[in-house]
């Protein structure tokens, strides 16, 4: 049916392909791609009308081989009976998107922590967890690997400014508490998620960054407010003898709108 929606394409304002990929009980996946011939009827729709937006029905990371010839991507997960209703109205832009990532999307089968044969698929008795601590976006963090979407990743209509970044410890109740200024920098009303990661000192030998805390706002053109975050001691503990321990050192926290966009730093020396 590729050509029938090639011809359709050619003469439609936009065209939306809806692409699928499910998953359950004993149906792990052999590659990222999407099953089917639906990469095929991608960039074949994509290459007659360059207006071509795609919204994945899928369960996880997908390939896209297709992505430079497409206007635009929607992952909508499982959505339930709501779908339709919801996807429409961010297609026609009543709806500003207000979703982010919560997994990282890899540029390619070779990144991740379970890239290697004794990770996925194994040996079918032994479950080797060799990442440790570096799971998720984590691990491509630690191996400096370029993703095609981080973690946190989502695009509005609109575009955020984030900036201002203070920081206050409290001894005391062994919590530190972070600002952020969020601007609506573009035209109209919508949604950003600003997010907070910390760096521990190398002697904690820890993760290169964790995610700390998050904040959805809801802002209208031109308009700011400050978000803050409480981040409690053991936010910023690694496990130690048995125990959750802060070690003493500098910590440097980010703020920003992925994991891989965090425009704004500062640094606190703690214990």
């Amino acid at each position: 049916m590729i050509p029938a929606a090639v011809a359709a394409a050619r003469t439609a304002d936009t065209a939306v392909v809806l692409a699928n990929r499910t998953a359950g009980e004993d149906m792990d996946h052999t590659s990222l791609d999407l099953p089917g011939d639906q990469n095929q009827l991608i960039a074949a729709v994509a290459a007659a009308n360059p207006r071509t937006v795609v919204v994945l029905n899928t369960d996880g990371p997908v390939a896209m081989p297709w992505l430079n010839s497409v206007a635009g991507v929607v992952q909508t997960w499982y959505g339930g009976r709501a779908t339709g209703t919801a996807l429409a109205a961010v297609l026609f832009g009543d709806s500003d998107p207000a979703g982010r990532l919560p997994v990282t999307f890899p540029a390619n089968e070779a990144q991740g922590a379970g890239a290697t044969p004794a990770t996925y698929p194994g040996d079918g008795t032994t479950v080797a967890y060799g990442e440790d601590v570096a799971v998720g976006y984590r691990s491509y963090d630690r191996h400096g690997q370029n993703p095609l979407f981080p973690f946190g990743h989502g695009l509005s209509y609109t575009t955020f400014a984030i900036g201002d970044l203070t920081l206050a410890w409290d001894a005391a109740a062994s919590t530190l508490t972070a600002t952020a200024k969020v601007t609506n920098s573009g035209t109209r009303t919508g949604w950003s998620v600003v997010q907070l990661y910390a760096a521990l000192p190398a002697a904690a030998d820890a993760e290169p960054r964790r995610l700390v805390g998050f904040r959805k706002v809801q802002l209208a053109k031109g308009a700011g407010t400050r978000v803050t975050f409480t981040v409690t001691a053991q936010d910023l503990s690694t496990w130690q003898s048995g125990a959750w321990r802060l070690t003493p050192g500098l910590y440097t926290l980010s703020a920003g709108q992925s994991s891989r966009d965090l425009p704004v730093q500062r640094t606190v020396t703690l214990g």
